[in-house]
């Protein structure tokens, strides 16, 4: 089942298949709609999907390293799905079941609550956890997502979406306009594991990675190491403790005029540039390949189960996580 929200000026899309979004229409320079998701036009699409399009990733999303983490003395092994690492929950995708959802309207926003159960054990990890997720739309043109769990054994939780913007509505993302207020990165190793440590943007790999004024993507993505491709780094936010919504940057489209500012109370943003994309057919026709969309997955340090230097990513018993994301989207004249 998909709901519509609308708040008069832009509108959200979302599905209980996979906690997905499906559509987010914005206002363009022009006066008419873009849909800056992509997606797929029928639900065989969205089933056939491998990319994680636009879905809520858990128990764990991005990469813990050799598939497996010790907590409180007892070792847990996991999917090893991307290579000897376990990626977004393995093979048992939270992508890929049905949620339970209700809309709500309280006046000052409107939007979906997805609810769900997560059985001790499943995809590996221990505990039962209670979910609930809510996509909520308010009138200044908001649309903020907040993950909320409780459990009943100590586990590992790191929830985010994963959408794929391209504010143009098609066509690739390299002449968007990325600016990121982030200071540092985490390093990784080829397999995209971070190593630990923490690298200023300003000097890694000669400014790659430093996107404080802002600019686009062509002008730096071929300098990304070939294995990777493109972005696929965790950007450190300014989010201490989660106790507060920061800044974290914006993107924009000079082509339509669109912006979407995203702020959160996560430590760490993924910012993957659709490297691994590999031609799925989507809305429209459209191929979706390398560089046609880009994800800004706000979310806890990848493999920090196993980076003790790393905050600690333990959902106990009595405790809440709490994870909020809000992309802001303004259109220039």
């Amino acid at each position: 089942t998909s709901y519509t929200v609308s708040n008069g000026v832009m509108s959200f899309t979302a599905m209980n298949y996979g906690c997905s979004l499906m559509q987010i229409l914005v206002p363009n320079k022009l006066g008419t709609m873009t849909d800056v998701l992509q997606g797929f036009d029928t639900l065989e699409g969205w089933k056939a999907d491998a990319d994680s399009h636009n879905c809520l990733v858990g128990r764990f999303a991005n990469r813990i390293a050799g598939a497996r983490f010790t907590l409180d003395g007892e070792t847990y092994v996991l999917d090893a799905n991307d290579g000897a690492n376990s990626l977004h929950g393995g093979f048992t995708r939270w992508e890929k079941v049905l949620w339970k959802a209700e809309p709500f309207d309280e006046g000052e926003q409107a939007g979906i609550r997805f609810t769900r159960t997560s059985p001790d054990g499943e995809q590996g990890y221990p505990g039962t956890l209670s979910l609930t997720v809510v996509y909520a739309l308010n009138s200044k043109n908001e649309l903020t997502l907040t993950y909320t769990a409780t459990t009943d054994k100590a586990t590992p939780i790191n929830l985010t979406n994963h959408a794929y913007f391209n504010l143009n509505g098609g066509g690739t993302v390299l002449d968007h306009i990325l600016q990121l207020d982030c200071d540092s990165i985490l390093e990784v190793d080829g397999a995209l594991i971070p190593t630990g440590k923490l690298l200023d943007v300003r000097t890694a790999d000669s400014g790659t990675f430093d996107f404080h004024k802002g600019y686009s993507l062509r002008g730096s993505i071929d300098r990304i190491p070939e294995q990777i491709g493109g972005y696929d780094h965790c950007f450190v936010t300014a989010a201490k403790d989660e106790s507060r919504i920061v800044r974290v940057g914006e993107v924009r489209s000079d082509t339509t005029g669109i912006r979407m500012e995203i702020s959160t109370n996560q430590r760490g943003m993924q910012v993957y540039s659709g490297n691994f994309l590999k031609g799925a057919l989507g809305k429209g026709g459209q191929r979706y390949s390398k560089h046609t969309g880009i994800c800004f997955e706000t979310q806890r340090f990848p493999d920090a189960p196993n980076q003790p230097d790393f905050p600690s990513c333990i959902l106990r018993p009595g405790e809440e996580y709490k994870a909020v994301t809000v992309y802001a989207f303004s259109t220039a004249d």
